[in-house]
């Protein structure tokens, strides 16, 4: 009985982070006052005075590309940043599609870790990233212009059972296919 009261709590849990995503409201004139990663759901939550927004992400897990827990700060924020990686220097990913930051950079107070876009959509709800907090472009567009220098970022791990695991990267990925069907980002 405990079990099926855990497994419907978690339904009910990725249910609503579903329609959190989906009924994402205009980001105009909001302002984020925290940003929370949870690693276990994959799910990026901005709150705000007036509720909170959740996008899906991709985090690492393993080894030297572990997006580590803590408590951060926003420190910078690039709008087409050039991407910087072993040693080669990627132009913008508007001219250049393999730009792994993609179209937005949020810098974290943790130094070369930080939120951002991807030219991976399909990464997202997975455990694929070097250690930053992967988004759609369009989700990490919209974002952006919310969250100011300075903004709180908590990055949490809940330890959730297998099966709701399962539901959760299911649901991502059925996110994915639906951004990556959808309109491109407006920049």
């Amino acid at each position: 009985m405990k079990n099926d009261r855990r497994s419907r709590f978690f339904c009910i849990m990725v249910f609503a982070l579903a329609l959190a995503v989906a009924a994402t409201p205009s980001a105009r004139g909001v302002t984020v006052t925290e940003v929370l990663v949870d690693k276990s759901f994959h799910i990026t939550l901005l709150r705000t005075a007036g509720g909170t927004l959740a996008f899906p992400d991709a985090t690492g897990t393993t080894g030297d590309s572990i997006t580590p827990v803590g408590r951060y700060k926003v420190t910078e924020k690039q709008a087409d940043p050039s991407w910087h990686w072993e040693g080669k220097v990627y132009a913008p990913y508007l001219r250049d599609k393999t730009n792994g930051l993609g179209v937005r950079w949020i810098g974290i107070s943790l130094p070369t870790y930080g939120l951002h876009g991807t030219n991976d959509p399909f990464s997202i709800g997975k455990d694929v990233s070097h250690g930053c907090v992967r988004h759609q472009n369009a989700d990490v567009t919209k974002a952006f212009s919310m969250i100011p220098t300075g903004t709180p970022v908590r990055i949490i791990e809940t330890p959730i059972p297998q099966r709701t695991e399962s539901m959760v990267t299911d649901f991502l990925e059925l996110y994915d296919l639906l951004a990556v069907m959808g309109a491109p980002a407006k920049t």
